[in-house]
């Protein structure tokens, strides 16, 4: 199990003994229930996003992938990953299996940072929520004030941290082999 497990099943137990005790087994049963039911209604959507992950790898090749994405592309790698990161439609069970897979595929760290960035900052598909709520004025002055952020992010780790990729390749391999890196292992023996 690693340590992410681990810390959310300590996390887990504690809300289950603080559940049994404001309110016993039905509290406890009633949360089972809600979890159970927020895991069946995801399931389509992880079935469908992990496929496209899958065939996204497969019809992706690796050079195409450094070319618009790795470390061949420079800057325009990071801007390439922003504006991917604003018009991919989906949300996290979407968007982080398609990181893993274009990062294992060839992109850079940097610019997949900057996709998630810009998911969250220049979101296409919110925009209209976002200006019926707040209203077209604040919502251009945030989207002015935060434009630069996505491609900044990505521009900052490639260029400060150029190693890291082959790191969080390696991890994101690990996790789907479900065996430790090779860091861990020589570290063992």
């Amino acid at each position: 199990m690693n340590k992410t497990t681990v810390g959310m099943l300590i996390i887990t137990g504690i809300l289950c003994i603080y559940a049994l005790i404001s309110g016993g087994f039905p509290l406890v049963g009633e949360a089972l229930f809600v979890g159970a039911a927020t895991f069946i209604s995801i399931i389509p959507i992880l079935i469908v996003a992990f496929l496209l992950a899958g065939l996204i790898s497969t019809l992706i090749s690796k050079d195409m992938a450094s070319k618009w994405l790795g470390r061949e592309a420079g800057w325009k790698g990071p801007f390439f990953g922003a504006l991917m990161g604003a018009v991919v439609p989906g949300g996290p069970f979407f968007f982080y299996p398609l990181m893993a897979t274009l990062l294992t595929s060839g992109a850079n760290l940097g610019t997949m940072l900057s996709f998630v960035a810009s998911k969250s900052l220049w979101n296409i598909a919110r925009l209209p929520i976002e200006i019926a709520f707040v209203g077209l004025e604040l919502t251009l002055i945030r989207f002015l004030v935060t434009f630069g952020i996505p491609v900044l992010v990505g521009t900052a780790v490639n260029r400060f941290l150029p190693n890291y990729t082959e790191k969080v390749r390696e991890d994101i391999k690990a996790l789907q082999l479900k065996k430790p890196r090779k860091e861990k292992e020589e570290r063992n023996d």
